[in-house]
C-alpha cells in the first residue's frame, strides 16, 4: 500500500524523496501542514541530528511560500525577510550560533503582526541556553513538532537516502534486512552506509544481501564494543 505523503513535491537536490510520514514522524507533520493556527504564530521542530529537519523545514517554505532567515542575521534583516515573505520565514540551527535579538524580533512580528515562524533545532527550544529574559520565556512557551528515531517504514526510506548520497544503490532485500536488524537511529544508518562503502569495490552495485549482512556484522561488533557515536 501507497505511504502517506506530507509534501507531493520536490525541492532541488538537497531534498530526499517525498517524505513517508510513519509514526515516527506523523505529529511533526500534522503540526507542519497546520501551519496557519500555529499558536503565536510560531512552531519549533526539533530532532536527533540527521533526522531531517532541514529538508522538512525547506518542504515547509516551500509549501506556504516561506523564507529562511540565518540564524546571524540582524534583527532589521530578519524583520525585512519577514515582511518580504508574507510574514512566513524559517531559521535552521536556531539552538547553535546565533542572534537573539533577531530570534525575539521575528516571535514579536510573528504574534503581533501575524505571521509564521519555525525555528528548527536540535533540542526543544526551552532547552536552549538564552540570555535574554523575554527571549527565553518566548522560546519556553513555544508549540514543539518533534520527529522522533525512525521506525522500520522510515528506516528502509533513511537507509536508501543515506546510501543514494553515497552513490549507493540498496537492493529491496538488502534494505529490509538493515531495517529489520539493525538499531533504529539516524547514527546507525550512517554507519552501516560508511560500512557498505567501504566494501564496496570495483563498481559492485546495487548491493544486495550478501553484502548488506557483512556491513551489518561489521557494525555489530562496533556497536557491542561501545562504539555506536554519532556516525
Amino acid at each position: 500500500m501507497r505511504q502517506p505523503r506530507l509534501f507531493e513535491f520536490r525541492m532541488g537536490e538537497r531534498s530526499p524523496e517525498t517524505l513517508v510520514v510513519t509514526e515516527a514522524n506523523r505529529d511533526a507533520a500534522k503540526l507542519l501542514t497546520e501551519w496557519r493556527s500555529w499558536p503565536g504564530g510560531a512552531m519549533a521542530l526539533s530532532g536527533p541530528k540527521g533526522s531531517g529537519k532541514t529538508h522538512i523545514a525547506l518542504a515547509w517554505a516551500l509549501e506556504s511560500g516561506a523564507r529562511q532567515v540565518s540564524p546571524r542575521a540582524t534583527p532589521d534583516d530578519a524583520a525585512v525577510i519577514f515582511q518580504e515573505a508574507g510574514g512566513r520565514v524559517f531559521v535552521d540551527d536556531a539552538d547553535c550560533e546565533r542572534d537573539e535579538g533577531m530570534l525575539w524580533r521575528l516571535l514579536d512580528l510573528a504574534r503581533s503582526a501575524g505571521g509564521a515562524v519555525l525555528l528548527v533545532g536540535t533540542e526543544a527550544p526551552g532547552l536552549w541556553q538564552v540570555n535574554l529574559p523575554d527571549l527565553r520565556s518566548r522560546l519556553a512557551a513555544m508549540a514543539v513538532a518533534r520527529l522522533g528515531e525512525p521506525d522500520e517504514a522510515l528506516m528502509e526510506v533513511v537507509l536508501r537516502r543515506i546510501c543514494r548520497e553515497q552513490f549507493i544503490l540498496l537492493s529491496d532485500g538488502a534494505v529490509r534486512y538493515l531495517a529489520r536488524r539493525m538499531p533504529r537511529s539516524f547514527a546507525a544508518a550512517h554507519q552501516i552506509a560508511s560500512a557498505l562503502d567501504a566494501d564496496l569495490v570495483n563498481g559492485s552495485k546495487p548491493v544486495a544481501l550478501p553484502a548488506a549482512r557483512r556491513a551489518l556484522e561489521k557494525m555489530q561488533a562496533r556497536w557491542a564494543s561501545g562504539g555506536m557515536g554519532d556516525g
